[in-house]
């Protein structure tokens, strides 16, 4: 009987420590890795940010530009954190590029057959990407 109540003495410390460690928040004080993944992240924005607003031009195709958006992403995202030294690291796009022209209030990211062309003064609203 005293072996059971130790198995389940010892379940239920296992179990507290687990619920100690999801508690626990990252911060960048106890973390400083963790910052430099956000000015990574943040670096690799403005770069496709720059790159998509370079591509909408009269006549542009919205899916395309959306595309050519997620994949620059991608394409910078697979130059960082390539060390085998390195945790594994889980790299993605969270968000797709998204391109909001005149009354599209948000996340338009339309597919090949959804797509519009960019007309001359058209209204183009993107999101950080």
């Amino acid at each position: 009987m005293e072996a059971k109540d130790k198995k389940v003495k010892k379940k239920e410390e296992e179990g507290s420590e687990e619920s100690d460690e999801e508690e626990k928040e990252e911060t960048f004080e106890s973390s400083p890795a963790l910052l430099e993944k956000y000015k990574t992240a943040a670096v690799i924005s403005n770069e496709a940010l720059k790159f998509v607003i370079g591509l909408c031009t009269a006549g542009a195709d919205i899916a395309e530009i959306c595309a050519k958006g997620d994949k620059k992403i991608e394409a910078e995202i697979a130059k960082v954190y390539t060390s085998k030294k390195c945790k594994v690291t889980e790299k993605g796009i969270a968000f797709p590029t998204c391109l909001n022209v005149n009354e599209i209030c948000g996340h338009f990211s339309p597919l090949k057959d959804e797509s519009k062309k960019l007309n001359d003064g058209d209204l183009v609203k993107m999101y950080r990407l």
